[in-house]
């Protein structure tokens, strides 16, 4: 069963389409990494991990930098709209075929999970909980 689902960064700038499969049926993650935090403008960074060929982004307001300061040793790509500055996606060195996708493209489409995996989850913060169902410390 083929689906799609849309979302948006806050400005509508750019437009991130997820197409093959329901969003929710792909795995789920937070990072506690101070670089996630700083980027986020929160306390981690929520995501879904979804195949680039299932992505399709486009705007004209979309960019991206690479982050050399990893926990891998190896920069990742952190996308965003130019515009509004919100996050987009990140594309780690170790996994180029796969796209975390922000949960906050696409707040108000569908209901946000509770990520599958956290990491570093010994950079979270003290007052909140685990997040994920498993913890681990590197990418």
């Amino acid at each position: 069963m083929s689906t799609k689902t849309t979302g948006h960064c806050l400005c509508g700038k750019v437009q991130v389409t997820v197409t093959s499969q329901p969003l929710l049926s792909y795995p789920t993650l937070c990072c506690s990494c101070n670089n996630c935090k700083r980027r986020s403008g929160g306390i981690a960074s929520f995501a879904f991990i979804v195949p680039s060929s299932d992505v399709h982004i486009a705007g004209s307001s979309h960019t991206s930098y690479s982050d050399p300061d990893t926990g891998s040793g190896k920069p990742m790509t952190r996308s965003m709209c130019k515009e509004c500055g919100s996050p987009v996606c990140i594309i780690e060195a170790s996994a180029p075929e796969s796209r975390c996708l922000q949960y906050g493209l696409f707040a108000g489409e569908v209901e946000l999970p509770r990520p599958q995996v956290e990491f570093f989850g010994k950079e979270r913060v003290v007052w909140v909980s685990e997040m994920g169902g498993e913890v681990k410390e590197t990418l």
